[in-house]
């Protein structure tokens, strides 16, 4: 027969702490277990902190694209630029030679 005495040696004498114990369990339990656990709540964190960054960049984007069609809608000038150089347009009388 096993002595009870014998297996509580083994055991180290912080594990025997109820309250320490109590601790280590909660902790498991936030970490893994948990609906709302450590590791969702930081794969949530990153992923806020991409779209965030993505949003950011979103924005630059409309505000250049914004700054560009505001410019192209009050000037004439740089309209023709634009179209000439997007789309090849071209006046009747003029050749146009693309170079790649």
């Amino acid at each position: 027969m096993v002595n009870r005495n014998n297996i509580k040696s083994k055991i180290p004498l912080l594990l025997r702490n109820r309250y320490v114990l109590t601790l280590l369990v909660f902790l498991l339990w936030i970490t893994v277990f948990d609906r709302n656990n450590l590791v969702e709540w930081i794969k949530t964190r990153i992923a806020i902190r991409n779209v965030k960054q993505e949003k950011t960049y979103y924005e630059q984007q409309l505000k250049s694209v914004t700054e560009s069609m505001q410019e192209l809608q009050s000037n004439n000038d740089s309209l023709e630029k634009f179209a000439r150089e997007h789309y090849g347009f071209h006046h009747s009388n003029e050749d146009v030679f693309v170079i790649e």
